[in-house]
Formats: C-alpha cells, structure tokens, sequence
C-alpha cells in the first residue's frame, strides 16, 4: 500500500505510528511544512521526506502541487494531519478515488453553517476521519457526520520514551525537599482551569503545608498573572515559563493537574506524566475520563468545580498507598490501553481497508464501462 502523509510537522507518537507503518512493509510518503527531529528519525529509516509548505486552507496552487505529486508517484490512501493539508487533499484530488483520511485532535470549532468546515472535515471527499478520542468522535456526529466516517484511533505511546531523567532537580527551581508538588503542565490560561487549580491549592494550605504548585508552560493571560501574584503564600508557587523538556519535569510532581473547562481532545501532558507514573486529577472534560478512568488509573472531578479539585487533590495528598497505586495503574494503563503497538495495528487496517474498498470500486466501474462500449 502506497500511503501519502501530509503535515505541518509530526510529533513523536505520528512518527512512530508511520515508522510501524513502514516496517509492516507500507510504503510511507511524508510531505510536510517543517522538519523537526522526529521527521529526520523517519528519514533515517529510509522513509521518503519530502517539503511541502502550504499556506492556508485556500492555497489553490499546494492543491495542485499535491495532484500532480500523487499523478507522478501514485497514492492508494492520502492521510492529511492539518487544516490545511486536508483542504489540500480535498481540492486536489477531486475526481481521483483516493481515499483521503483526516486527522482530528480537538473538539469544537466546527460548523454546518461555516464555510471553512466545508473545506475541511465537513467535506463529503473525506473517507474516514481518525478522532484522537471517543469524545472528539462524538463532536464530529453533533456537527452532522454520519458514523459510518469516523472512528477513534488513540495516538499511541511508548512508556520507555519517558524513562528519561529530569533535568533538574526540585531544589533547583526552588521548591523543598519533602514538598507535596501539585504540577500542571499546559498554556497557562483560563480555559485550562488553572484559576480553578489556584482556588483549590489556596483552600489546601493549612490542610496541607507541604503543598507547593508547579506550573509549567507560558502563561498568556494577565488575570491569571494577576492571581498568581495575589496567592497568598507566593512562595508556593514555582513557575518555568514555556520548557521544551517539559513531560521530564513530570516527575518533579507528586500528582498532575489538569482542571480544564472544554475542549480537551486528548492531552499529551497528562498522558506524558502517566506514563512515568505520576497520578492524574482531570476534569470530566472532552477525551479526559476516557484517557484517566476515574479511581482506576487517576481521579475524574466535574469542571469548574474548585472544592472538588481541592478534595482530589487532599485524598492523595493524605494517602499515599492510593497515590502510589494510581500512579502504578495510569503507566500501565499507558501501556496497554494506549500503546504505540496497538495505533500503529489500527491505523494499518484502517488504511488497507480503504485501499482495497478503493480498488475494488475502481474495478467495478472499469468493468461496467466496459460492458456497456
């Protein structure tokens, strides 16, 4: 099978799953905007890496450019990971009976009444649509998809690229040894809950003295800026701004925190600090109870909801056999669950499903206007 994939860059799950791909045997083709390590890895591999800038959602000429690259090199399945690349894919390939598959990893934004969603995940060109989780699935039915269109497909992960260790130690950045470390890594802003985060630790501080909150990622949102500076107990909040060693810091804490309030897909910092065994306390958000399962692996609380935050965050806080034993259960639920493994086997079903569909309805048609000359 001849898979074209074309993106702004990969991430380090994709780039596995299409590394399993091409040693399953498929020949994997990757045009994309901007190299990055994981593109190189994949080049490494012998996998063809090719440039293929795309402006916007409305850029004819990249169109055209992807029609005449699939003419000269052939395709039995297109797999587009960006807005613009799936508008690409379905301007450029009318007509052609490739199966065109799209990506998607968030919920919201899209809309019968939006033109834009017609270039992209509305478009009936689109044989399948891969969802990063049910919930992201179930949005895409909401909007009007037929079920028969999508299916979820985890972004599989591997619990041994995490086994690295962290770059620093608590001490370096300022928090105690003996802390209790509440940590949250993500944009820094509203609408991942992180007032609510900051309300909870606040009503914890005389519960729980150890207490100390690590935010790790930039912080875009000046009320938040502001509650951080009016905390009061300041020097219990430690921030790092924007860290490309991130997921490494995750073993700083004693638990994760991701408190957001919609549109959550399926986040790859919780999912990073599991598999390093650090517990997650999520909110009832998007893919988040999917990816947690609530008092298996993690604990699940309603969103915007401070006192229930504040009261998953005392349970582990004041048990340590349960913190230690739901950290123990989300690496392997990691491992089983959301294996690299197990994505690389579903996507290659997926994609020879489709070819074959493909071909077999290209015979068809073949035959039929043949019969009728």
């Amino acid at each position: 099978m001849r898979l074209i994939v074309i993106c702004k860059a990969l991430d380090r799950p994709e780039s596995f799953i299409l590394k399993g791909l091409h040693e399953r045997g498929e020949t994997v083709t990757v045009l994309l905007t901007h190299e990055n390590q994981h593109s190189q890895m994949l080049g490494s591999c012998g996998i063809r890496i090719a440039p293929f800038p795309l402006r916007s959602r409305l850029d004819f000429l990249g169109a055209l450019r992807l029609r005449s690259f699939v003419r000269k090199n052939g395709a039995d399945v297109v797999y587009a990971l960006s807005n613009a690349a799936i508008s690409a894919a379905n301007l450029g390939l009318v007509g052609t009976r490739i199966p065109i598959v799209a990506y998607r990893g968030t919920i919201g934004n899209l809309s019968a009444w939006d033109p834009s969603s017609w270039l992209t995940f509305l478009n009936p060109n689109i044989s399948k649509i891969v969802c990063v989780s049910q919930a992201t699935e179930r949005d895409l039915h909401r909007v009007g998809l037929p079920r028969n269109r999508t299916v979820t497909i985890y972004k599989g992960h591997d619990v041994d690229w995490y086994s690295v260790p962290p770059p620093c130690s608590r001490e370096s950045i300022g928090i105690p040894s003996g802390a209790f470390v509440v940590g949250c890594t993500a944009a820094i802003r509203a609408g991942k809950g992180v007032g609510d985060l900051l309300e909870a630790c606040k009503s914890l501080l005389s519960e729980v003295p150890s207490l100390h909150l690590l935010l790790i990622g930039s912080i875009d949102d000046d009320a938040l800026t502001a509650a951080i500076a009016s905390f009061p107990e300041p020097h219990r909040i430690h921030m790092t701004g924007f860290r490309a060693d991130a997921p490494q810091l995750a073993t700083l804490c004693d638990v994760t925190v991701l408190a957001s309030k919609r549109r959550e897909g399926f986040p790859k910092s919780v999912v990073e600090a599991m598999s390093q065994g650090v517990p997650p306390i999520v909110t009832s958000v998007g893919g988040m109870p999917e990816l947690v399962a609530h008092g298996e692996a993690g604990i699940v609380v309603p969103p915007s909801d401070p006192e229930a935050l504040a009261g998953a965050i005392r349970a582990l806080a004041q048990n340590e056999p349960l913190r230690l034993a739901l950290g123990a259960a989300a690496k392997a639920r990691i491992k089983t669950k959301f294996g690299v493994e197990r994505s690389i086997a579903l996507m290659q079903k997926l994609f020879q499903a489709l070819a074959a569909e493909s071909f077999r309805s290209s015979a068809n048609t073949e035959l039929l206007s043949a019969a009728t000359r």
